[in-house]
């Protein structure tokens, strides 16, 4: 609950704090009077005044919090972009600038991220809204509880939350019709990055020459949340032969005139000269039309595919090859082996649907419904 302080001139303090929170904002606020020697006193039976927030008070708070300021820059673009819908969308209900408690009304909220089919998306709606609301209680009402809202702000919103992989069939397919569209071998080489290290989506983008040890079979990558630090990760022979087939092509000539400092430096996967990433959702929606061509998708999975599912396959792939659960782990990169445990979910799931293939059972399962249906 946010600070009251008991005292005779109780409105001149609060004018005063006012002007104060306006000119330094009130993070900036909230950080000097948690370092002051203030005893916060209540009335007997007396409940705290709540200040009134504005939407627009609010949106100006969380840009400025330390918890925005300390998400990866990525994370940022990508709450920017969510509070612009959002805001538009408040401002089709509500005007310019209503107060807070009508935007993070349970309704409101609900029926918002109900615009959207896509589980995925529903999913990344809640999660910044999550944030946002989190961040502003805490700010001005010193606390984070969301109370009933977290049943409306679901991170998950599919009966079936296991990962989606891609099968061997479907993947030689989707190779076939990148390698038709692709006169530069550009989406080969990404899509055989993705199936021959399990690296993510924004790991990928941000990949420089000198990241590539070909050697030891070793690609460094910038982990999710960690912008300013490399981590190690492995890429099999096959996809490391096509990537760095695809840098000689591309950069050849820049290897030539191109200091070997400024060489290394330059981004593999680009649309410009190499000084600039390609963006995921560049990959995004070429995958997506790639997706939307492949015959061996069905229509109600085609939603739930993407980019990602490359690293599920991996993962999948990898079980099936026989790769123990803590090697896999590694392999992916991840701090937890909880994080990796999901994948024999989906491992178990396959195994059931092709033991359920198996002639033998479907010729008994045929004579049981058979037998059901004459009873």
């Amino acid at each position: 609950m946010p600070k009251v302080i008991n005292d005779t001139k109780y409105t001149e303090l609060k004018e005063q704090l006012n002007q104060l929170l306006c000119l330094y904002g009130p993070e900036k606020m909230r950080q000097v009077m948690e370092t002051l020697p203030v005893q916060t006193q209540t009335k007997p039976n007396m409940p705290l005044a709540v200040r009134n927030v504005s939407f627009l008070e609010a949106v100006d708070a969380f840009y400025q919090s330390s918890k925005f300021s300390g998400l990866s820059r990525t994370t940022q673009t990508t709450y920017r972009s969510e509070m612009k819908l959002f805001q538009q969308h408040v401002k089709e209900k509500f005007g310019d600038d209503p107060q807070f408690e009508k935007v993070t009304n349970g309704e409101f909220l609900s029926d918002y991220i109900k615009l959207n089919e896509d589980p995925n998306t529903k999913a990344k709606k809640s999660s910044f809204l999550r944030t946002f609301i989190k961040t502003t209680y805490k700010i001005f009402y010193g606390h984070q509880d969301l109370g009933d809202l977290k049943t409306i702000l679901r991170v998950r919103w599919s009966n079936d939350d296991a990962p989606k992989a891609f099968t061997k069939v479907q993947i030689a397919e989707i190779l076939q019709i990148a390698q038709s569209r692709n006169h530069d071998s550009l989406y080969t080489a990404i899509i055989w990055t993705f199936l021959g290290s399990g690296i993510r989506i924004n790991e990928l983008c941000h990949l420089r020459i000198g990241d590539i040890t070909p050697d030891t079979q070793t690609i460094k990558v910038t982990p999710k949340g960690a912008e300013n630090t490399k981590k190690v990760r492995k890429i099999n022979e096959l996809a490391l032969m096509i990537l760095t087939d695809f840098i000689e092509k591309k950069y050849s000539r820049a290897r030539e005139v191109m200091p070997d400092s400024d060489y290394q430096r330059l981004y593999i996967f680009s649309s410009t000269a190499g000084d600039k990433p390609i963006t995921s959702r560049a990959i995004q929606q070429f995958m997506k039309r790639i997706i939307r061509e492949s015959q061996s998708i069905k229509e109600e999975d085609k939603d739930r595919l993407g980019p990602h599912s490359f690293r599920h396959s991996f993962a999948v792939q990898g079980l099936e090859a026989g790769i123990d659960i803590y090697t896999l782990s590694k392999l992916l990169g991840h701090e937890s082996i909880d994080s990796t445990m999901k994948y024999l979910r989906l491992f178990d799931d396959q195994l059931r649907d092709a033991i359920n293939k198996h002639p033998f059972a479907q010729e008994i399962i045929q004579k049981i419904r058979e037998r059901l249906e004459n009873k």
